[in-house]
C-alpha cells in the first residue's frame, strides 16, 4: 500500500464531489498524503464544470447533494463520450440494496458506504485506477492498429487515383506551386489561381527563384536546389521576405521531380505565425500561476499580444453588479494600483450587466462622456469580455483600451475569449476557495466550542475513540439550588436567559483560570483543571474558580428569590476523551469524577464541599472548615471539608 510517498509525479488526478466541506477536506488531505492530485467540488454543477475544464482520472461522488444529486451527475457524464470512461466511485450513507443497484445502473464502478475506512477508500481507488490503466492500454493498442489499417487503406486509395484527379487537386491549391530547373529559373507556374497575390506579380515563367524570394537569408536557395536534385530528395524551410512595407512569413518546400527539375511550393503562413505567437504568450504568461500573479500576467501579456496600451481584469463586488474592483491593471508599461469603481456611465456596465462582449472601435469618450477615466487615459477604443462562472453568472470582466482605433480583428476576439475563459476559471477558483475557507473556519470555531483544541485536531485524522489517562486532575461540579422551584414561577424563555447569563459568566471564569469546561446538564455545570494539557496548579485554579462562582451568584440580578449554588470538588486520576461517531462530546470517566459529583450532591447551598485529597493539597494556601464524615454512595464514610477562601484574604478580614 502506498503511503507518504515523496512529492514527485502525482499518481492520478482525483475529483472529490461532496456538499459537506468536512468530508472533502478529510478525503482530500488523506489522498494528497498518498501522492494523488486532488481537486474539489461542493455540488453537482461545479463538478461537471471542473470535469469539462480538465477531466480527472477518477471521481469520488456523493449521492445526496442539493440541486443536482450524484446519480444525475453520473448519468450526465456517462451520456457524454468524452467523459464516459471516467470511473466513478459513489460515496453514500445509504446501505440499501436498492441504492447500490441504482448506483451501478447509472454507471458507477464501485460503492462505498459512509462512514468509511480510509484504507478501504485507498484500496478501491487504486483498484479502479489500475483497471482504467489496463483499459487505456488496450484502447491505445486498438487505436494504433486501426491507424495502421487506415494508413494502408489511404495508401491504396492514393495509388488508385488517376492523373486527372491529381491535376484537379493541384489546380485547386492556394499555395504558389512552381517548377524550377537546376539554375532556379521558373519553367511553369502550376497554380495560377494562388491567393499569394504579391508573389504572383513576380512568379512568372522565366523568372528566377531569387527574384521571387528576394533577400531570403534563412535559405541558400540555389545551393539547396542543387542538393535536392543531386540526391533526388526534398527539403522544407520557413523563411521571411519583405515586399515594400509588408513582411510575409512563408513555408517553402523543394522536391525533386526529375534529374533536372524540382517542384517548389510556397505557402503564406503569416497569420498562422501570428496565432502561434499569441498562443505562446498566453501559455508563457499564465502557466503555473495563480492569484494576483496570474491576473497580472494575463493583463501584461494581453497588452503585448494585442499591441494595446491598457488592459485590466475586474471582479464584481455586489450581487446587483453595480460596482467592481480591478484585480490587475496594465498601464502602458507598468502595473498600477487596483481600484474600485461604479459601472454606471462606463462601457464596462454593458459587458457585465448584459453578460456579452462589447467593442467600441473608436470615439469611446464621446459615447461615455461621464467616464472621466477614459478622458484621463486619452482612450479612443475599448473592447470588453465578461468572465462567466460555471453557473453561467457574470463574476467580472476583462477589457482592453487603446489610444488608437481598433480595427476589426478576429484574432483579438479569439485571444480575449481565451484569456477571459482562463481568468474566469481562476476567479471562480478564488471565490470557491474563499467560501471553503470561511466554511472551514466556521467549522473549526464550532468544533473548538465543543471540544478542546488538541482533541479537535486528533479527530481530523482519527475516526476511532480518543481516550487519554491523566494521573492527577481536579473536577468541579456545581448545581443551582432552588432552580426547579424557580422554573414554576417564570416563563421558559426568561428561565433560559437567566441560565445563559449565569453560565456565560462561568464560561468566562473557566477561560480566565485556564480550565476546561466539560458540559452543562440542566442547571448543573462541570469543569476540570489539569487536562487536556497537564498543569501543576490545577487544584488551586479550580478552587479560585469555585470562589468566583459564589461571587457571580451573589451578584446576579433577578427579581425572584435569590439563587444559591452548591459546589463539590475532588482531585484524582481520570480517563478523558471522545467516544462514538455522532454528536461528539468530550467527557471524563473514573472514580474521582464520581466522588466529585457526590461532593456536590451531598453538600449544602452556598457552600463548597471538598474531599480530604483536595484539602491536603491546598490546606496551606486556603482556609478550610472540617465538616466531618459524610456518607458517600458506593464509598461509605468520607472525611470532607468546606472551602472558605484564600488564607491571606481571610486573615486580612
Amino acid at each position: 500500500m502506498l503511503r507518504n510517498m515523496p512529492n514527485s509525479e502525482k499518481l492520478a488526478d482525483i475529483l472529490i464531489v461532496d456538499d459537506k466541506v468536512e468530508n472533502i477536506r478529510f478525503l482530500s488531505e488523506f489522498l494528497a498524503r498518498n501522492n494523488y492530485q486532488v481537486r474539489k467540488a461542493i455540488n453537482g454543477k461545479s463538478a461537471l464544470t471542473a470535469i469539462e475544464f480538465s477531466p480527472p482520472d477518477l471521481v469520488l461522488l456523493d449521492i445526496n447533494m442539493p440541486e443536482m444529486g450524484g446519480y444525475e451527475v453520473c448519468e450526465s457524464l456517462k451520456q457524454d463520450p468524452r467523459y464516459r470512461s471516467i470511473p466513478i466511485i459513489f460515496l453514500s450513507a445509504g446501505n440499501s440494496t436498492e441504492d447500490k443497484i441504482k448506483a451501478f445502473a447509472v454507471g458507477g464502478v464501485d460503492y462505498i458506504t459512509k462512514p468509511f475506512q480510509l484504507d478501504e477508500v485507498l484500496a478501491r481507488v487504486q483498484s479502479q485506477l489500475m483497471i482504467k490503466g489496463l483499459q487505456k492500454n488496450l484502447e491505445v493498442r486498438n487505436t494504433e492498429l486501426e491507424a495502421t489499417i487506415n494508413d494502408l487503406r489511404q495508401t491504396q486509395a492514393s495509388l488508385e487515383q488517376s492523373e486527372r484527379e491529381n491535376q484537379a487537386l493541384f489546380n485547386a491549391m492556394n499555395e504558389l506551386v512552381l517548377i524550377l530547373d537546376r539554375q532556379g529559373n521558373c519553367q511553369k507556374v502550376a497554380t495560377p489561381n494562388s491567393d499569394l497575390i504579391r508573389l504572383k506579380d513576380v512568379a512568372k515563367s522565366g523568372a528566377n527563384i531569387l527574384d521571387i524570394l528576394p533577400n531570403c537569408n534563412e535559405l541558400d536557395i540555389l545551393s539547396t536546389l542543387e542538393k535536392v536534385l543531386e540526391h533526388q530528395s526534398s527539403y522544407d524551410v520557413e523563411c521571411s521576405v519583405v515586399y515594400g512595407k509588408i513582411k510575409l512569413n512563408l513555408f517553402t518546400s523543394f522536391c525533386a521531380i526529375s534529374q533536372e527539375k524540382a517542384l517548389c511550393v510556397i505557402r503564406d503562413i503569416s497569420e498562422q505565425k501570428k496565432r502561434e505567437a499569441a498562443l505562446s504568450l498566453i501559455v508563457e504568461g499564465t502557466a503555473a500561476k495563480t492569484g494576483t500573479e496570474f491576473f497580472q500576467s494575463c493583463v501584461r501579456y494581453l497588452a503585448e499580444i494585442l499591441k494595446v496600451r491598457y488592459t485590466f481584469i475586474t471582479k464584481c463586488l455586489d450581487a446587483n453588479k453595480t460596482r467592481v474592483q480591478t484585480l490587475a491593471f496594465w498601464h502602458h508599461e507598468n502595473f498600477v494600483e487596483n481600484v474600485e469603481y461604479d459601472l454606471v456611465g462606463t462601457p464596462c456596465q454593458e459587458v457585465i450587466q448584459q453578460g456579452q462582449s462589447t467593442c467600441y472601435p473608436d470615439h469611446v469618450i464621446a459615447c461615455f462622456p461621464e467616464d472621466e477615466d477614459l478622458t484621463t487615459l486619452e482612450a479612443r477604443s475599448y473592447t470588453g469580455v465578461p468572465l462567466i462562472d460555471s453557473r453561467g453568472e457574470v463574476i467580472g470582466h476583462i477589457a482592453v483600451l487603446d489610444i488608437y482605433p481598433m480595427q476589426d480583428d478576429p484574432i483579438r476576439e479569439l485571444v480575449l475569449r481565451i484569456f477571459a475563459a482562463r481568468a474566469g476559471a481562476e476567479l471562480e477558483r478564488q471565490i470557491t476557495d474563499l467560501a471553503l475557507k470561511k466554511s472551514q473556519e466556521q467549522s473549526e470555531k464550532l468544533l473548538l466550542n465543543i471540544l478542546p483544541g488538541r482533541i479537535a485536531q486528533q479527530l481530523k485524522t482519527n475516526t476511532g475513540a480518543i481516550a487519554e489517562s491523566y494521573n492527577d486532575v481536579t473536577i468541579l461540579f456545581a448545581d443551582l439550588v432552588g432552580f426547579t422551584e424557580l422554573a414554576y414561577q417564570i416563563k421558559p424563555i426568561e428561565l433560559v436567559n437567566l441560565l445563559n447569563e449565569l453560565f456565560s459568566r462561568f464560561d468566562s471564569l473557566s477561560e480566565q483560570y485556564g480550565l476546561e469546561k466539560i458540559k452543562t446538564i440542566g442547571d448543573a455545570y462541570m469543569v476540570v483543571g489539569g487536562l487536556p494539557t497537564p498543569r501543576p496548579d490545577h487544584a488551586q485554579a479550580v478552587a479560585e474558580m469555585a470562589l468566583e462562582m459564589q461571587n457571580a451568584i451573589a451578584q446576579l440580578s433577578t427579581p425572584y428569590e435569590s439563587l444559591q449554588i452548591r459546589i463539590g470538588i475532588n482531585s484524582g486520576p481520570v480517563v478523558a476523551g471522545v467516544i462514538g461517531v455522532k454528536k461528539f462530546i468530550y467527557d471524563l470517566w473514573g472514580d474521582a469524577v464520581n466522588i466529585a459529583s457526590r461532593m456536590e450532591s451531598s453538600g449544602e447551598p452556598g457552600k463548597i464541599q471538598v474531599t480530604d485529597t483536595l484539602y491536603q493539597q491546598l490546606k496551606h494556601q486556603y482556609q478550610f472548615e472540617q465538616r466531618g464524615t459524610v456518607e458517600v454512595k458506593g464509598r461509605g464514610e468520607m472525611m470532607t471539608y468546606w472551602l472558605l477562601g484564600k488564607r491571606n484574604d481571610l486573615e486580612t478580614l
